[in-house]
């Protein structure tokens, strides 16, 4: 699995340790994402990113401006917390680094040569992963 820019010892507060769950469980999703970005639609690794985000957070208008339309209420009567996965414009690096300026450096960095860069957000913050596309049979 790709590493955050978390460090491995590092002491992490509660948002982050659930951002941190969410990309844990989004993994096999996101690989396949980015994997059809670049073997489906031929963008490359600086044309987009991969995002998962908590869509009742302050995140909403942009989970709104990614997926408009999307009927959410349907996955909250199941019980279950609505998570958008998708992949989204390199723009979307601005978008971060403007809510979140501690991290607004990062947020706009290149990823390393054969990843891509995720975002994982949610109402405690943003954090940043990389992570190498991967064709997967998801069900």
């Amino acid at each position: 699995m790709a590493t955050g820019i978390i460090p491995p010892n590092a002491q992490l507060s509660e948002a982050a340790k659930y951002r941190d769950e969410l990309y844990k469980n989004s993994y096999s999703r996101l690989q396949h994402l980015t994997w059809r970005a670049v073997n489906v639609h031929g963008k490359s690794n600086t044309e987009i990113v991969a995002v998962c985000i908590q869509v009742d957070s302050k995140w909403r208008a942009l989970v709104d401006h990614l997926m408009p339309g999307q009927d959410w209420q349907a996955v909250r009567d199941s019980g279950i917390d609505p998570i958008a996965h998708g992949t989204a414009g390199w723009d979307v690096c601005t978008i971060v680094a403007a809510m979140c300026p501690s991290i607004a450096n990062e947020a706009t960095e290149k990823p390393s040569e054969g990843y891509f860069k995720v975002f994982v957000l949610a109402d405690g913050g943003a954090t940043i992963f990389e992570i190498e596309p991967k064709e997967q049979v998801l069900m």
